[in-house]
């Protein structure tokens, strides 16, 4: 079906934006039915030949809002449309043609979801700009990425397995977000294959560290990933406070002397954060 609708409308891949086209049946269906969207908002990041939007108009979302950079894809959709491909009858649908970094959510103070099938390049932008930059944070969001970097923010949120270590990106995730991995997804699955393997991901967001400033607590962690295989006392003595303060307060903590930043959990390095203001 995916194929016959690339061939029908002429569609390719733009390497310039990035596209790279998900055509499976079984990994567009398992994205569309992770949420609940059943009358609630959802927001779909570059939706691109339209694919995944047609599965969630037909689960009933009370608003489907699509942010969509390249202007072909909007003109498919609208013969789509005229064609009656897809069904928007009973819903809001709307269509922004933006730069999904510059654009803000229309859903005012209502709850919402995101679901993006993104350029790999963009990321960390989008995860910064939905978690940390807007006021009306959405509720969850399910993302599919490059899975090397998936499993880099995975790691964060089980640091207590030996195998696994932080690092800014996962703290950064971890201090706004529940991350869990919904499916993983081959190259083969994609139009044309990407050079690397994916991953959709579900942030749960939450605000359990609200009274730490965003800003000042990046700044700190980052002064230890510099030098991430130092001991955190030797880096943190280095760039920031006195050893004997720190060792007292690794003390308080019940931490080793020659623990290393990448062994903390989200918790540990806010309570290391919050003790050395």
């Amino acid at each position: 079906m995916n194929f016959e609708i690339l061939k029908k409308y002429w569609i390719k891949a733009k390497k310039s934006l990035g596209q790279n086209f998900l055509i499976d049946e079984n990994i567009l269906d398992t994205i569309a039915s992770t949420l609940d969207i059943a009358e609630k908002n959802v927001l779909e990041i570059w939706p691109w030949y339209w694919a995944l939007t047609e599965k969630l108009l037909e689960l009933k979302p009370k608003s489907l809002h699509l942010v969509e950079l390249d202007k072909e894809m909007i003109e498919i959709l609208e013969k789509r449309k005229e064609n009656w491909e897809l069904n928007v009858v009973s819903v809001d649908f709307q269509i922004f043609n933006k730069d999904v970094l510059k654009f803000e959510p229309k859903f005012e103070d209502e709850e919402y979801y995101v679901i993006a099938n993104i350029p790999y390049y963009i990321t960390s932008p989008i995860l910064q700009k939905f978690l940390y930059k807007i006021e009306n944070k959405p509720e969850k969001m399910l993302i599919l990425m490059q899975k090397d970097v998936g499993d880099k923010i995975l790691q964060g949120q089980n640091i207590k397995n030996k195998k696994n270590k932080s690092s800014v990106l996962s703290l950064f995730i971890a201090k706004k977000a529940y991350v869990n991995e919904i499916i993983k997804v081959s190259a083969n699955c994609f139009v044309p294959a990407p050079k690397v393997e994916s991953s959709a991901l579900l942030f749960e967001t939450h605000d359990n560290y609200r009274e730490t400033d965003d800003l000042k607590f990046l700044e700190f962690i980052k002064v230890w990933f510099q030098e991430p295989r130092k001991k955190l006392v030797n880096n943190l003595s280095k760039w920031w406070y006195e050893k004997s303060n720190l060792l007292k307060i690794f003390d308080d903590l019940w931490f080793k002397e020659d623990i290393r930043g990448e062994d903390l959990s989200i918790d540990e390095w806010v309570e290391v954060y919050r003790k050395c203001l």
